[in-house]
């Protein structure tokens, strides 16, 4: 009987072992084309829709569905990775003091910027679809310095969820290059 319950034990193990899903983290940004930029910017959260919130990666089917992968999961919370992305990307495009919200020191950043993401999603091996709007704000004044919408289409940049994941960080770079580019047109992070 006991040799019995050994096998019973170890197939349960392997059962277990066989399905722990995949984490993923999100790639380092690219280097971008460094623009003017003096001054401070202060990134809020990156406002997700729900389903791309969650810590399962979301995946749009051929019907259209969006489903939650369980065997493929972000391994920070999407919220705080796409953040501090965003904020890694426009820190190497701009000359300028970047950082997340709550800002880390004791005069406020210059600048507010605030991303609302309408739309995160793509397939392990199709487009990849990222669109909403930012807003640039003046702390001092709370002024709109500059607001713009972006709709990004990327091609599959790689197999599998690491090639999603991959397509995330490459949006939020193409985000990042459109962003310093305003930057740019406007003056500054004055």
């Amino acid at each position: 009987m006991r040799p019995t319950l050994f096998v019973l034990a170890a197939a349960l193990a392997l059962a277990a072992c066989a399905g722990r899903p995949d984490y993923y983290l999100t790639p380092p940004p690219a280097a971008g084309a460094r623009a003017a930029g003096a001054g401070s910017l202060g990134v809020a959260d990156v406002s997700l829709p729900a389903y791309a919130e969650t810590v399962e990666i979301a995946v749009l089917t051929e019907t259209g569905a969006v489903q939650l992968a369980k065997d493929a999961l972000w391994a920070d919370t999407p919220r705080r990775a796409l953040t501090r992305h965003l904020v890694a990307a426009l820190q190497s495009r701009l000359s300028a003091q970047i950082a997340t919200e709550p800002w880390p020191a004791f005069d406020p950043p210059a600048l507010r910027l605030e991303v609302f993401v309408d739309r995160m999603i793509g397939a392990p091996e199709g487009p990849f679809q990222f669109a909403g709007q930012y807003v640039i704000v003046s702390n001092n004044s709370g002024r709109v310095v500059a607001s713009d919408r972006f709709a990004l289409t990327l091609p599959p940049q790689g197999a599998g969820y690491q090639g999603l994941i991959d397509a995330h960080a490459r949006a939020i770079e193409a985000l990042a290059d459109q962003i310093a580019a305003r930057v740019a047109r406007t003056g500054g992070l004055a």
